[in-house]
């Protein structure tokens, strides 16, 4: 059965589905404060126990499930990565001028900060409480199989440079320490006699031209607000109120699977390093191994025209295309490399999983900034959003038909 058999006004159904989507985004950007939607951010509670409160309608159990994310990560690492790259910079200049045993201490100090820019070290900042939202709709006979409607909750990050920008200094950084662990190593080498070249006194006066890279790791760790965050209309608010658009669905038409449960899954801290969606296939481990579990992930869905999705397995690539081609719409080939979403925390846990996107293979310009808003809540995104929600709706039935 096709989910397009369930209700001979289905079109019209769906497409009331996607209109609570995008006029539900609308009314939290006109109500909420929009630059608090980070990680555990009151904006993203507030969006949590609205969705929370109408999962409880479409749903036979909603479950809230704390969990701790290392939100300041990104800003300890980089701090850290400066305190021991300093360090270095002073123990070379110490080994210039006062003692040849300080090249051993700037060694060191230069491959600690190779830890902390490689993110090591970020474990060791504060641990924050956050909440996953977990809903299920029973099936109508015992579940062979489950599939999950999945989206994040929170917003990126307020940052004050470019994406570019950062990536530039981020390598700036790494250079900066491999170049002091190369320096390191050949005066150690030269000290002792291993090695030995016409120029290795004025190789010396490397040690006070290297300190102006340790400028850059600093200027990293102050360029993220976690107390802030950008709107995140297409990330990843719309997502959620779809992924909760196809359970209502559902729910209105009081249809059940027969044999696959079907559950919505709202996590947060995407930008904690996905932290909610590691730690649910972490809590959910028994769960998740009693049924064969597939994942849909609704991630950025603005517009119809680019629609994609990306698959992991050759499973889930069959049943979304089967999807797409009873639903009857045209997913594009694009594949958005440069977005961190949790489909791969699913894919790495051994769960079928796909990411249903409008994201093209090169960001577009509201990407993770200030201009993605409430502009972008148009008549291309019910298209896009109608388009997401039937492609899921016939997974759910194709799934539920292979298990019949």
């Amino acid at each position: 059965m096709k989910a397009s058999e369930t209700f001979e006004r289905y079109d019209g159904k769906v497409r009331e589905c996607c209109n609570y989507a995008v006029r539900s985004s609308k009314s939290f950007m006109e109500n909420a404060d929009t630059n608090k939607r980070q990680p555990g951010g009151k904006a993203e509670l507030l969006l949590r126990e609205q969705l929370t409160s109408d999962l409880k309608e479409f749903c036979d159990e909603v479950d809230e499930v704390s969990f701790y994310a290392k939100q300041k990560a990104y800003i300890t690492s980089n701090a850290l990565t400066f305190f021991f790259l300093l360090a270095t910079a002073v123990f070379a200049i110490l080994f210039t001028l006062v003692n040849p045993y300080f090249i051993l201490a700037a060694l060191v100090t230069a491959l600690l900060s190779l830890l902390a820019a490689l993110g090591v070290f970020g474990g060791t900042s504060k641990s924050v409480e956050d909440i996953n939202v977990f809903a299920r709709r029973k099936a109508t006979g015992a579940p062979t199989s489950r599939i999950i409607f999945e989206a994040n909750l929170d917003a990126p990050f307020k940052r004050n440079i470019s994406r570019g920008t950062a990536a530039f200094l981020k390598f700036l950084t790494l250079l900066g320490v491999l170049l002091y662990i190369a320096f390191c190593v050949v005066m150690l080498l030269v000290d002792n006699g291993t090695l030995n070249f016409g120029f290795q006194d004025e190789l010396e006066y490397a040690a006070y031209v290297l300190p102006i890279f340790v400028i850059f790791p600093l200027i990293l760790s102050r360029t993220v607000s976690i107390g802030s965050s950008f709107p995140g209309v297409a990330d990843n608010l719309l997502g959620a109120y779809a992924a909760c658009g196809a359970m209502r669905y559902m729910a209105e038409q009081d249809l059940r699977l027969e044999n696959t449960e079907l559950c919505v899954l709202l996590t947060s801290s995407k930008e904690a390093k996905n932290a909610g969606a590691k730690a649910f296939v972490r809590d959910f481990k028994a769960d998740l191994d009693a049924l064969d579990t597939t994942i849909l992930c609704f991630d950025s869905i603005y517009d119809p025209d680019s629609l994609n999705a990306v698959t992991k397995g050759r499973k889930v690539s069959k049943l979304v295309d089967d999807a797409a081609a009873n639903a009857g719409v045209m997913l594009t080939d694009h594949n958005p490399k440069y977005h961190k979403g949790n489909l791969k925390i699913y894919d790495k846990a051994g769960l079928s999983a796909a990411m249903i996107s409008s994201l093209p293979d090169t960001p577009p310009a509201f990407y993770r900034g200030e201009n993605d808003d409430a502009d972008l809540l148009n008549p291309n995104a019910v298209h896009a959003v109608e388009g997401a929600i039937k492609v899921a709706l016939e997974a759910a039935y194709a799934l539920d038909t292979q298990d019949a």
